[in-house]
């Protein structure tokens, strides 16, 4: 219970800069923010000044592309208000924390983190880290350890097109061949597990047999059923193609599962099945279900179609 709560506060500081009025933005998935960034770094934070920025000292730089010493944060690099009070956003980090950045280098000189509540994971007093792999709003908590393990490939492979597949398939194995974890209090930690295996497996784009899978796509666990089926967009089979159509078809199944069913089966599935997804148009649904966030959440402006949506989008 202790993680969970942990968790929930995590939330809660993200947002508490903005709750107050009345911006909000579209805040972008953790892939794009991944692609998109110039810098990976672990930094202590030595000061935050309103209308001046964060300024940190460099700690690590992983990649070949390295920066040291001490910079400022003073920018968003992937910010898009959907509202505005005329207030601003700003940094809302704290002077002794300990945070990883992705970071982009902006034309003054300094550095940008994507909006204030992306781009960065804490590390807490235990050397645990509040991690994004999916999107800000489906957060895990893991060790220092495996943080840098899973997010050294992964940077590697997005800026290189090159990993080191053995540092972390076993992890990924171990985890995939247990059991779906629930959010007990007793299952809690390996569920964090098993969200950073699959979500992990789709950023590397490292391919997950179907039956593998359909354990977690079949489960209780929210989360556990998107990273599934999420990660079924690396595979190539024919049959998993064919599942994901039907699991799109089955009114049983939720929406926001639905839709990143069709995302992934576009992406693997070819004209072919894009032109199957266009002939069920008028059988799915046009409720856009979302992230279901707080309404006092700045990212609540966050867009996620509606599986018609999604499905006309094709066109």
């Amino acid at each position: 219970m202790k993680l969970i709560k942990i968790l929930v506060f995590l939330t809660l500081t993200l947002t508490t800069q903005t709750n107050l009025f009345a911006e909000t933005w579209n805040e972008p998935w953790q892939k794009e923010i991944i692609q998109k960034a110039d810098y990976f770094v672990l930094a202590n934070v030595l000061s935050n000044i309103e209308g001046i920025g964060t300024k940190i000292e460099i700690i690590k730089s992983f990649g070949t592309q390295n920066i040291s010493g001490e910079i400022l944060i003073n920018s968003f690099s992937l910010l898009k208000l959907s509202s505005a009070s005329g207030h601003g956003v700003h940094l809302d980090f704290k002077k002794g924390q300990t945070i990883y950045f992705l970071l982009t280098k902006r034309d003054d000189g300094n550095y940008a983190i994507p909006t204030p509540t992306s781009g960065f994971a804490v590390m807490d007093a235990d050397k645990n880290v509040f991690a994004t792999y999916r999107h800000s709003y489906h957060q895990t908590l893991v060790s220092q350890e495996l943080y840098e393990k899973t997010y050294t490939e992964i940077w590697n492979y997005y800026k290189t097109s090159k990993f080191d597949e053995k540092n972390v398939s076993q992890f990924i194995n171990e985890n995939i061949d247990k059991a779906p974890a629930s959010f007990d209090e007793e299952e809690i930690s390996t569920f964090f597990l098993q969200h950073a295996a699959l979500e992990t497996a789709y950023l590397l784009d490292l391919p997950i047999e179907l039956n593998r899978l359909k354990k977690f796509i079949n489960c209780d666990n929210f989360h556990s059923r998107v990273s599934a089926l999420q990660l079924l967009s690396t595979s190539k089979k024919n049959y998993t193609k064919d599942f994901l159509f039907e699991y799109i078809k089955d009114q049983k199944n939720e929406n926001f599962e639905k839709v990143i069913a069709i995302w992934s089966l576009t992406k693997i599935g070819g004209k072919e099945y894009s032109e199957k997804l266009i002939s069920i148009t008028d059988l799915l649904s046009d409720e856009e279900t979302g992230f279901d966030s707080n309404l006092m959440d700045p990212r609540i402006a966050t867009h996620f179609p509606s599986p018609k949506s999604a499905v006309e989008a094709l066109l």
